[in-house]
């Protein structure tokens, strides 16, 4: 290194000039043939890793689907989930009258602090470093008179909920708005007793939830995927070599069957070897996995057998198969593998990274 950079000795490169050691680093980069951004030109294509990972180890890769192999127009999907949420409220006379999908009001990594009805901002040490109330931005002087020094513990899902997917988003601002409404005094007619901000936020959340729950959501995107999906051709070829390279893969999603079929064949399909479907992809698909348990706990596994997503109970996974439930230590019997031999792939933190590792 001292001397492909022009340096004296190793101290050298703490003291050089930070141009100087641009330009010397670039130059190395020059010679070596590697573009000035990598992959060339587009950045968010890089894969970035916080510890060493050796993919030669790693004989199975496991993908969940929402957001991770099938990647939605955000505005389109959650505006949906908003909008479906929305007329959920409305009936249960919750005045919503006038509130519009706002996209830019809520991003993921913040946190909503259901007994204060804020919004967020944390650093590294768990120190509230900006805040909104509703959608109003709060001042220094009013974040420390909130908050001070106390460090935000995600342990206490009592009080904060983390917003760690784009799932999340509808869910974020929805309630910021209804928190403006309620400081408003809009629901003095609607709502019994004192309504609190925790007791907001589970009129919002139970909104949304039944909005996935009664399938209405999933039902109007199947019938017009265009709409809502961003497909990626590079995808269905990147995971065709992977094949190539020998690893096994894995679709692991808490979608349902008709569901994640219908989305699969819409992104994929189109862009692969004539003759070949999504189906092909994988030496396992699992669907209704209901993560994070399903990393945690043996649940009853069924294996999907006509195309219309009727199942029947079964004993073990096997290589091919197509199921319903189950657990990752059926898996890892099925394929012969153990965690750490299983690379997992998803877009939650908890579900899909802290659970599975």
């Amino acid at each position: 290194m001292v001397q492909v950079f022009g340096l004296n000795s190793l101290a050298g490169a703490l003291t050089m000039p930070v141009k100087e050691l641009s330009a010397a680093t670039q130059s190395v980069l020059d010679e070596l043939g590697v573009p000035h951004r990598w992959p060339a030109g587009t950045p968010e294509r890089g894969v970035y890793c916080s510890r060493t990972l050796n993919l030669r180890s790693i004989k199975a890769i496991g993908y969940d689907m929402d957001y991770t192999l099938i990647h939605y127009d955000v505005n389109a999907w959650e505006g949906l989930a908003y909008s479906y949420g929305l007329e959920t409220l409305r009936q249960q006379g919750v005045p919503v009258d006038g509130l519009k999908f706002d996209p830019d009001l809520v991003i993921r990594g913040l946190i909503m602090d259901k007994e204060y009805g804020n919004l967020i901002k944390v650093d590294r040490f768990g120190l509230v470093k900006r805040a909104m109330h509703g959608t109003r931005m709060m001042g220094w002087q009013e974040i420390r008179q909130f908050y001070g020094r106390e460090v935000v513990n995600l342990r206490n899902e009592g009080r904060w909920v983390f917003l760690n997917t784009l799932f999340s988003v509808s869910e974020g601002v929805m309630y910021m708005q209804l928190v403006d409404r309620l400081d408003q005094g809009a629901f003095s007619s609607n709502a019994p007793g004192q309504l609190t901000y925790q007791g907001l936020y589970r009129f919002v959340s139970k909104a949304l939830y039944r909005t996935h729950v009664e399938g209405k959501l999933k039902r109007e995107i199947i019938q017009a995927p265009e709409k809502y999906v961003e497909v990626d051709p590079e995808m269905a070829q990147t995971l065709l070599d992977q094949k190539e390279a020998g690893k096994m893969l894995l679709l692991i999603t808490n979608s349902d069957y008709e569901y994640s079929a219908t989305m699969m064949s819409y992104a994929y399909d189109r862009f692969l070897p004539a003759g070949v479907t999504w189906r092909d992809l994988f030496d396992m698909v699992i669907v209704m996995s209901r993560k994070p348990e399903f990393f945690s706990y043996n649940m009853p596994l069924y294996e999907v057998v006509t195309s219309d997503g009727l199942m029947r109970p079964v004993l073990a996974a096997k290589l091919g198969g197509l199921y319903c439930g189950g657990s990752a230590r059926q898996v890892e019997a099925a394929l012969g593998v153990e965690g750490d031999d299983i690379l997992y792939v998803g877009d939650h933190i908890c579900t899909d990274a802290a659970l599975a590792k």
